[in-house]
């Protein structure tokens, strides 16, 4: 039997915090977590005394990394995706697609079936997002090319399902367009998570949405109606809802603390979720790109669309986001991580990811004092190590 045991100065749970303990690991699960005086003494021990262990980082809104696509790119940017998020602590994320043409999204979700479950050397690919192409066609369009833009159509749903081999995992879509209320029954029908994104809803357009299964706020605050006080809007409506979690872009540049602050003490710690938006060009130097067709300039690690100055996704990382929230925002880091681990496991259903608890799946992040990333362990193995 494949055992690991990592010997960590503190264990974040997220629940709580453990100080001087050993996390054992038995092929791809957590055994249990013991202090370090309760250690086998006849067992090699991967040591990081110094060091700060935290459940892996699952990143449910994430388009590329290092110049790889989740539209376009195919199998192979999907596996290169999984292996080069390692380095951000990342051990399970949803490759999430831009508005485009049917056919396109058909040949991604031929890709993703045939590489999940296979990419053992890195991050866990736990299904495919589709953000679009059923999104708002003004403003809230974002960096999402209204050229491809339609309404909700589930028969388009069910034709990508089965050509996913039924590893769609979450959508995200405008509540208000003409089929969304039927499109998302039928998604939860299918055990697709539902966000409402990209989205001019009014309030009771919102709230009909949410009614209907929606349980997910994409991005909050960008890609949607603006908050007014006589017509509160999605803002307003998913800041008062206890069903449903908002994610933010803790990038410092989408949000000011302030709103950030803002949606936590409205949602609490529990319904509050980071996520990295990252583009293809995560990681790449400045320049011009293309994103689902639309020109791109990256300055100064800001993505915006050439054409319009909007903001076009992020170059965020995972890990960079919570740092964010704790030299930032003066968050506890087991609240910052739970924002990165356990919450983003309940929006997707994943009771056994997480946390660093007996019988979870063994994803681990360990972090120095400056929260930099020193290894990452994906099913008990260790799949990436900084260089000393």
């Amino acid at each position: 039997m494949r055992r690991l045991i990592l010997k960590v100065g503190k264990a974040v749970t997220p629940a709580q915090e453990l100080r001087r303990v050993a996390i054992i690991i038995e092929q791809d699960r957590i055994k249990e977590v013991v202090p370090w005086s309760d250690i086998p003494r006849d067992e090699d021990v991967l040591s990081y005394p110094d060091a700060i262990a935290t459940p892996g980082f699952i990143d449910i809104h994430t388009h590329g990394y290092g110049g790889r696509d989740a539209t376009s790119g195919g199998g192979a940017h999907l596996e290169g995706m999984s292996k080069s998020l390692l380095k951000h602590g990342v051990t399970s994320f949803l490759p999430t697609t831009v508005t485009a043409l049917q056919d396109v999204l058909l040949t991604v979700c031929d890709a993703l079936r045939n590489v999940i479950g296979e990419n053992e050397k890195g991050a866990e690919i736990l299904g495919l997002h589709l953000e679009g192409p059923h999104v708002g066609r003004g403003k809230e369009a974002g960096a999402q090319n209204v050229e491809f833009a339609r309404d909700p159509d589930v028969e388009e749903l069910e034709g990508l399902v089965e050509a996913s081999g039924g590893n769609i995992r979450r959508v995200t879509l405008a509540p208000e367009l003409l089929g969304a209320l039927e499109y998302i029954k039928r998604a939860r029908e299918l055990g697709i998570v539902v966000a409402a994104g990209h989205t001019n809803a009014t309030y009771e357009e919102a709230v009909a949405g949410f009614d209907a299964g929606i349980t997910i706020c994409n991005h909050l605050f960008n890609g949607m109606r603006l908050f007014h006080h006589r017509e509160p809007g999605i803002i307003g409506a998913c800041l008062v809802r206890d069903d449903v979690y908002a994610e933010m872009i803790a990038d410092m540049i989408h949000l000011h603390p302030t709103a950030i602050n803002m949606a936590i003490k409205a949602k609490s710690l529990e319904k509050t979720i980071l996520i990295t938006d990252a583009i293809a060009e995560t990681g790449l130097s400045d320049g011009e790109y293309k994103l689902g067709g639309l020109e791109t300039v990256v300055k100064d690690g800001v993505s915006r669309i050439k054409a319009t100055g909007r903001l076009a996704g992020s170059t965020l990382t995972m890990d960079l986001a919570v740092k964010n929230m704790v030299t930032e925002l003066n968050l506890d880091l087991k609240d910052a991580v739970r924002m990165a681990t356990s919450n983003p496991a309940d929006a997707l259903n994943l009771s056994d990811r997480g946390c660093l608890v007996p019988g979870c799946v063994a994803n681990v992040t360990i972090f120095d004092s400056g929260l930099n990333v020193l290894a990452t362990i994906v099913k008990g193995k260790v799949l990436y190590e900084a260089a000393w």
